[in-house]
């Protein structure tokens, strides 16, 4: 089992070194590149939206994101101590008629769940605990 583990600050600007560290990760553990897309995809959705509704403007917090690799599955858990949310109990987004006539929001847990196999919530000890899962065939034959 392999595993590497970042916290990073509730900014935008941060997403990016999880980016990176998706793809490094990911490069050193033979994942195929089309599942480092769609954890990268999954994990910039989730953190947007923490990072932009779970806490004060001002209020500077720490997020952790640990990716593991297990029996075939790349795996990211995401904990922060922002307002407690249950994305999976949000209501499912209007998918048909023009974009001026569907409501704003719900989108990006949608493409979350799309993307990947496994989508799991938690509040554990004053924290949000988000895991998402999707399995892969070694790109090392």
């Amino acid at each position: 089992m392999a595993f590497l583990e970042l916290l990073i600050e509730n900014r935008l600007e941060e997403i990016g070194k999880v980016a990176d560290l998706v793809d490094r990760f990911g490069a050193e553990n033979a994942v195929p590149r089309s599942i480092i897309n769609d954890m990268n995809v999954s994990l910039d959705e989730v953190l947007n939206n923490i990072i932009s509704y779970a806490y004060g403007r001002e209020v500077i917090r720490s997020i952790r994101v640990r990716l593991t690799i297990a029996e075939g599955e790349l795996i990211a858990n995401i904990d922060d101590d922002g307002m407690p949310f249950n994305p999976l109990i949000a209501p499912p987004p209007k998918l048909s008629g023009s974009m001026t006539e569907r409501p704003v929001g719900g989108l990006g847990i949608h493409i979350v769940k799309a993307l990947m196999d496994q989508v799991a919530y938690v509040r554990r000890d004053n924290h949000n605990c988000l895991e998402i899962k999707k399995g892969f065939k070694s790109t090392n034959g």
